[in-house]
Formats: C-alpha cells, sequence, structure tokens
C-alpha cells in the first residue's frame, strides 16, 4: 500500500505529468535540456525529477557532471499504464530544446562483445559528454558476461539496453569513429558504408577469470580508452 500512495504521490502533480511524457516522447532527456525546454530553474527540475524516479517512473544515468533521464525499464504493468494514460492526455509539451550539439557515434568492437567492448560502451557513455557509443562483436557470443554485468552495476553505469549483438544490426549505421578492443576485431574488422577513423587498443580478455580481473580491467579501459576516444574525436 505504501509502494501505491508513493507512486500515486508522484504523479499528483501537472508540471510532473508533463516532464513524464515530455521524457516518454523524446527518450534519454539531460536535466539542462529540461531546464531549457520548461523554461524551469535547475533546482525545480531536479525536484519534479527525484520524485518521479522515488515513485519508480524513471532511470539516470550520469554521463560526467550532467544526469541524464529516461523511463525505467523494466517497468511494473501498473506504472506502463499510467505512462500510457498519460499520452491521451494531449498535454501542452514545450518544444525539445537539447542544450548539447548532436552526438558524436561511436562503435567499440570486439569478438564477442561480452565483456572490453561492453564495459568500454558503458564507459563512454556515462563519462563522455556528447558522445553515444554502441558495442558489437565479429563473432558475438549473445550474452553479457555476468562479471562484466556486476562491475557496470557496482559503479552504477549499468543500463539494460546494454546486450551482445552481432555486426549486421548496425553495419547500416554512420558512426564518427571506430574503436577495437582486441587483435582480433583489428584484424576483422568489416568495410563500413564510410570511410571511418578507426583506433585500436588491446585490452586483455578477461573472461573467465576472477571477478578481481575485472575491476582491473574497468579502470585500465576508463583511464585508457577514454582519453584516446576524446582526442580521436577533438572534444
Amino acid at each position: 500500500m505504501d509502494i501505491f500512495l508513493k507512486t500515486i504521490g508522484s504523479i499528483n502533480d501537472e508540471t510532473r505529468i508533463k516532464i513524464l511524457n515530455f521524457i516518454d516522447i523524446n527518450g534519454e532527456v539531460c536535466v539542462c535540456d529540461i531546464e531549457k525546454s520548461f523554461d524551469m530553474i535547475q533546482s525545480r527540475v531536479s525536484r519534479h525529477l527525484k520524485i518521479l524516479k522515488d515513485g519508480g517512473f524513471l532511470k539516470v544515468i550520469r554521463k560526467g557532471r550532467w544526469a541524464f533521464y529516461s523511463i525505467r525499464t523494466p517497468m511494473d504493468k501498473f506504472r506502463q499504464n499510467v505512462v500510457e494514460e498519460i499520452k491521451y492526455l494531449n498535454l501542452d509539451l514545450p518544444k525539445f530544446e537539447n542544450s548539447f550539439h548532436e552526438n558524436k557515434k561511436v562503435l567499440v568492437l570486439c569478438t564477442g562483445n561480452s565483456c572490453r567492448s561492453i564495459i568500454a560502451e558503458a564507459l563512454i557513455n556515462s563519462f563522455l559528454n556528447g558522445v553515444k557509443a554502441k558495442s558489437t562483436g565479429v563473432k558475438a557470443s549473445g550474452k553479457v558476461n555476468s562479471n562484466a554485468k556486476k562491475v557496470l552495476k557496482e559503479n552504477n553505469i549499468w543500463d539494460e539496453s546494454y546486450h551482445s549483438k552481432t555486426m549486421d544490426t548496425i553495419i547500416d549505421e554512420n558512426f564518427d569513429l571506430i574503436v577495437t578492443v582486441c587483435d582480433n576485431a583489428h584484424e576483422n574488422c568489416p568495410i563500413f558504408p564510410k570511410s571511418t577513423p578507426k583506433i585500436h587498443i588491446n585490452f586483455e580478455d578477461p573472461d573467465g577469470k576472477d571477478y578481481i580481473e575485472f575491476t582491473k580491467m574497468y579502470e585500465v579501459i576508463k583511464i585508457i580508452l577514454l582519453s584516446k576516444v576524446k582526442e580521436a574525436l577533438s572534444i
């Protein structure tokens, strides 16, 4: 009953309903985007977002100094129904005012897309503003290594959208940079539709090793890869 009342209480405000609908329509939204679009001071925006997050509607991921909010996944049926019903209110929402330039797109490529490339994808998305990373594998395993997922969760940068995927899912996309994180992927990197800059950094595969090796790999990738990506993208 307490959870139910907290959930209902989180949407008993017209502005919060509009913010929830705004995020549902526009996808991942930065706090600064809501400030600009709603012409609202940051403290008030943050308060509304915290209430919606505590109510179970939103998830947050930090990217550098900014927090980005999106609809929580997975979400229980009750909250899903609330989000769906709000769409029928035909709210007068403000136009989305993006506070950032268009994101640079980075593809991280390895062999199995289960450890190194997943960790690299999450680190880029979490710590490089204005950069959106995806990952894939030349021979994708189809699953994320449990220890890779664990280390990302412990550092609060895991997202349920991260998964092991094959090259055909991204081959038609345009990227500003391709990063290979293992020698096999470097040697077998496919030809993309347009000429795309590439960098290669071979990280030792932690698959099959103790969890401590994954924590070490996380720090190594964070220290080495992020600076290389920033340099390559001139950001």
